[in-house]
């Protein structure tokens, strides 16, 4: 008869296996409110030293007549200004030591306002309009739109380019669902930018007939903004005969 042996186990003392926890993290140190203040004023003052102490070429280096920082620049001069006026200032300094490095000679360059870069100019507010267009060189790849522009006389029968940004003709003309002539008559409500009193950059948003065949409504308001943002209406010269007349 063989004995079982039992293999006698010790459960690890409790002591041996507990984990100190300490709770909540090392707090980090924080300014005082009066603190931050003195720092802040300390970035300010050294700020202002600059560009009271710079010369004029090492300000517009670093493009300080352009943006919010040329109102500073401004300043400066007037600063300058004002100590031209009082002809007891020989020189000045910025600093709490007995050092004033800047003659008075050097005060009328620095009274100068430097030329402000113009700021870019905002494109032309968008018209929108829909008018008979009489097509004279048309151009069936959608693609190829921005090299060659479709080519006709617009309603007072004056050349005009454009392109057709509009996704349902596209469709129709891959499918051949348009009836094509030799010369195409077109109803489109298009967007247009006035420059020097002539329209540019226009696109068709929508194309309504094509050779007298409906094809679509125009869009309403809320569409024509989702595409080109603010814009105005406009109502195209009809008094004028037109090719369409003929």
């Amino acid at each position: 008869m063989i004995e079982g042996v039992s293999e006698e186990t010790t459960e690890p003392d409790e002591e041996d296996t507990r984990l100190e926890v300490i709770e909540g993290s090392p707090e980090i140190p924080t300014m005082s409110e009066s603190e931050t203040c003195k720092e802040a004023a300390q970035i300010v003052v050294a700020m202002a030293r600059g560009i009271l102490e710079k010369g004029q070429d090492e300000l517009e280096k670093v493009g300080m007549e352009v943006g919010a920082l040329a109102d500073a620049v401004d300043a400066r001069a007037d600063f300058y200004t004002a100590c031209i006026e009082d002809r007891d200032v020989k020189r000045v300094g910025f600093t709490p030591d007995d050092d004033f490095p800047i003659p008075r000679n050097s005060f009328p360059e620095r009274a100068q306002k430097p030329a402000r870069k113009p700021k870019d100019e905002e494109p032309p507010e968008w018209s929108v309009s829909i008018e008979s267009i009489y097509v004279t060189s048309p151009n069936w790849d959608k693609e190829d739109q921005k090299t060659r522009q479709w080519k006709g006389k617009d309603q007072i029968r004056r050349d005009c380019y454009f392109i057709i940004e509009d996704t349902e003709f596209w469709y129709k003309v891959k499918n051949k669902a348009l009836h094509v002539e030799v010369l195409d008559n077109l109803k489109v409500q298009w967007a247009f930018q006035n420059t020097d009193g002539r329209p540019k950059n226009r696109r068709v948003l929508r194309v309504l007939e094509f050779n007298g065949d409906k094809l679509a409504d125009p869009l309403p308001p809320e569409a024509v903004r989702a595409i080109l943002g603010q814009y105005s209406e406009y109502e195209a010269n009809i008094e004028q005969r037109s090719l369409f007349d003929q």
